[in-house]
C-alpha cells in the first residue's frame, strides 16, 4: 500500500515527521506521560519538509494507552 508523509504539530512530538499509509487521519503517539498517547488529526494542510510534501497532523490532546482505564469506561 503507498505511503505518505505527515508532520506532528503540538504535544511532545511536535515537529517530528514520519509515514502513514494513505488514508490514515488520526495517529496515536508515544507520550512522555505514563499511561498515556497522544492524539494527531489530519488538518487538511500540507507543508514543505525534506524530502517533500507532508500532510500536517495537529495534536488534540491525550487519551490513556488502555481504553478500558479511561474514565467512565466499565470493566467486565
Amino acid at each position: 500500500m503507498a505511503e505518505e508523509t505527515v508532520v506532528l504539530r503540538g504535544g511532545v512530538r511536535h515537529g517530528e515527521s514520519t509515514r502513514v499509509e494513505n488514508g490514515v487521519r488520526r495517529l496515536l503517539a508515544a507520550s512522555d506521560a505514563p499511561g498515556l498517547v497522544e492524539v494527531y488529526e489530519a488538518n487538511g494542510e500540507t507543508e514543505t519538509v525534506e524530502g517533500g510534501d507532508a500532510l500536517v497532523f495537529i495534536h488534540l490532546g491525550q487519551e490513556p494507552s488502555d481504553p478500558a482505564s479511561a474514565p467512565g469506561t466499565a470493566r467486565t
